[in-house]
C-alpha cells in the first residue's frame, strides 16, 4: 500500500528530513487507523513497514536520544519513535533510484521507467491500436 497526500504544508519545515518526518508521522497515523480497523474485523496482520529514501528519518526513528534539532516536531519524533522501539513499526531505507512511487511523481525516463513500469506489473499490449477491433 502506498501513502500518498498532496496538500498545503500546515508548517513550514527547516530541512528536507524534517519534512519527510512528518510524513512519516502521517503516514503512521493512517497506518494505526487501518490496524484498528483490521482488528475490529479480526484480520490478521503484520508489522507495518515505511520505506523512505531518506536515511536521516531512519535514523531518527530508530535514535532514542532526543536531538536539538527535533525540537520542532518533537510530537512526530515521539509518536514514531516510540512505535519503533515497540517493534510495531519499522522504518527502512529505501534509495531513491528504487522508489516505485516516482514512476507516479516524477519524470522517468529510459531504463528506469521500464524498470518500475515491470515492477507494477504494466505490461505494454501490442494489438491495440486507435482503430478497436474494425478490419477493412
Amino acid at each position: 500500500m502506498v501513502s500518498w497526500l498532496s496538500h498545503k504544508q500546515k508548517v513550514v519545515s527547516r530541512s528536507s528530513t524534517e519534512a519527510e518526518y512528518r510524513s512519516v508521522a502521517a503516514a503512521l497515523a493512517d497506518i494505526t487507523w487501518l490496524q484498528s480497523l483490521f482488528t475490529e474485523l479480526r484480520f490478521p496482520g503484520s508489522i507495518p513497514k515505511i520505506y523512505c529514501d531518506n536515511s536521516g528519518v531512519v535514523l531518527l526513528a530508530s535514535n532514542p536520544v532526543l536531538h536539538s534539532k527535533t525540537k520542532h516536531f518533537e510530537l512526530d519524533h515521539f509518536f514514531v519513535r516510540d512505535r519503533v522501539q515497540q517493534q510495531r513499526l519499522s522504518v527502512v531505507h529505501l534509495p531513491s533510484q528504487d522508489q516505485i512511487v516516482d514512476l507516479l511523481t516524477k519524470p522517468v525516463f529510459g531504463a528506469m521507467f521500464l524498470k518500475f513500469r515491470s515492477k507494477l506489473m504494466v505490461e505494454p499490449i501490442s494489438t491495440i491500436s486507435l482503430r478497436g477491433d474494425i478490419k477493412k
